[in-house]
């Protein structure tokens, strides 16, 4: 019988010594000698050379979460969630954060609390270090009392996480990204039109970001610089979003929509987008979406498409 080559023979010895790294990190993390669960698992990852692999550059994933929203952006300067999905979609969401290697994130942005943008944020802030929390300044009249945002509330308050009311002319950086809120600049009738529109950038390229902003909302943004690279289609590709005078301004490359199987988006949306040269991205369609800026280059890839 042949003897096994080196090579051969030391796989079982590698094998033994990974199993035997994983067993002792587990036992080092639950024994209290790694850091708490929210920044463990990454360092348990890490040790046992087991770690997501985490992207060195700037990316964002905008997630298959049905007819919702939750985005995910990350760099090596910073960590952002932009919306958090329902209720529903808080233990995946906080499985996605911990597979990339994301323990903490720096900002957490509501663009309005309807519950399919929010529910998610309860499980995430309970478990994630947030260094800050921003929202939309509301009437009074238009704030929910759906049990999704009370639960936001209590784990905003349990995790003494600070909340910033922000509006247009806010504006933060972190490394290269920077995120402009270009609205609402005054309070509309509903919650839609008051959605956080962000714009973000890095290396060159530009992100726009329309929360479930209408027409009526687009309309205030016509006078802002909307040329765009890539847009967040609003309002999961309702027809009362998405207007030609504001796309004629936006003039998006890609256009990305968070939609769902049974709520996929309008025809005509799609039309003007076609109309106004933009190549669309669906989530109902296409799953998970992610577009990576690498040396002022965006390359696109989602579940369908890599």
């Amino acid at each position: 019988m042949a003897e096994p080559s080196p090579k051969e023979a030391g796989k079982p010895a590698r094998k033994r010594i990974k199993l035997l790294a994983v067993i002792a990190a587990v036992i080092c993390l639950f024994s209290g000698l790694l850091p708490p669960i929210q920044r463990g698992w990454k360092q348990l990852y890490a040790l046992v050379g087991l770690g997501p692999s985490v992207s060195q550059t700037f990316s964002i994933t905008f997630l298959d979460v049905g007819s919702a929203d939750a985005a995910i952006l990350y760099s090596p300067e910073c960590a952002i969630l932009v919306d958090g999905g329902t209720y529903d979609c808080g233990p995946e969401l906080y499985r996605r954060l911990l597979h990339m290697g994301i323990d903490h994130l720096d900002l957490v942005v509501n663009t309005h609390p309807d519950k399919d943008h929010l529910g998610g944020f309860s499980q995430v802030l309970s478990h994630l270090s947030v260094e800050e929390y921003w929202e939309p300044e509301l009437p009074k009249e238009l704030i929910p009392e759906t049990e999704e945002y009370r639960l936001v509330r209590e784990a905003l308050k349990e995790s003494q996480t600070p909340i910033q009311t922000v509006s247009a002319g806010d504006c933060a950086t972190f490394g290269e990204v920077t995120i402009q809120v270009l609205s609402p600049a005054v309070s509309a009738a509903d919650t839609n039109n008051n959605s956080l529109v962000l714009k973000i950038t890095y290396d060159g390229r530009s992100i726009l970001m329309m929360g479930d902003a209408e027409e009526k909302q687009e309309e205030t943004l016509l006078s802002k610089e909307l040329a765009c690279d890539v847009l967040k289609v609003g309002h999961h590709g309702s027809n009362t979003s998405s207007g030609e005078e504001f796309l004629a301004q936006a003039l998006p490359e890609y256009a990305v929509i968070s939609a769902g199987k049974n709520r996929p988006p309008d025809e005509r949306v799609l039309e003007r987008l076609e109309k106004a040269g933009a190549n669309i991205f669906r989530t109902d369609t296409q799953g998970d979406i992610t577009l990576t800026i690498e040396n002022g280059e965006i390359l696109v890839s989602s579940e369908n498409i890599k």
